[in-house]
């Protein structure tokens, strides 16, 4: 009697399994991917400063490293969590004939930090400067950009080549938009200011 129950419950999740996989599979999967999406979210760190860096070419890990450490040696603590987290988004723009798997991932990436304004200071090789400065964010004065090489806080950070024969300047808030009126994205654009007036030497 035991083994014929025995056999009815295998013969059950045999018939359940071959129905079913599909869902059972794909609802785990499902779930594995909303852990790992929470987990990203409560453990992501929270940036005082976004700095961008659109160019030609991908930023070498040191440069990187050397633009984060100057940045947060002359930063605030805007968000008041004890320490000073700076995050450089290199968002390389490479020709659409070399890598346009690269160019549109970092595209949409560079597209979605405009919209939500999450950084305000940005360096732009000449190329790309041309490319986005029709984009509604930027400034389209050359006055309004300064030569990398010749600010300040470029010999201070030890000079990093990737970024050298570029320009450096903040994004524009449209008047017209909400983000504009919103206070505490004004207050992180004054804090930004602050900080590209530093790196510049004005």
């Amino acid at each position: 009697m035991k083994v014929q129950i025995s056999d009815n419950k295998k013969k059950k999740w045999e018939n359940f399994w071959y129905y079913y996989k599909y869902h059972v599979l794909l609802g785990g999967f499902f779930l594995f991917a909303l852990v790992v999406f929470i987990h990203d979210m409560l453990t992501k760190p929270e940036y005082d400063y976004t700095i961008a860096v659109v160019g030609d070419m991908a930023l070498y890990e040191e440069d990187k490293n050397s633009l984060q450490t100057w940045f947060k040696e002359h930063g605030e603590d805007l968000n008041g969590d004890g320490e000073i987290l700076i995050q450089v988004s290199d968002y390389y723009i490479p020709k659409e004939d070399e890598d346009p798997q690269i160019l549109m991932a970092n595209q949409t990436k560079l597209t979605v930090d405009m919209q939500e304004a999450d950084s305000i200071i940005y360096f732009f090789s000449d190329a790309s400067l041309e490319r986005y400065k029709d984009s509604g964010v930027l400034s389209t004065e050359d006055s309004a950009y300064t030569p990398v090489a010749q600010c300040k806080g470029f010999e201070e950070a030890g000079s990093p080549a990737s970024v050298q024969d570029m320009v450096v300047g903040m994004r524009i808030l449209n008047p017209d938009t909400k983000q504009s009126q919103d206070p505490e994205l004004q207050e992180y654009y004054k804090a930004c200011e602050a900080l590209l007036a530093a790196f510049i030497g004005a």
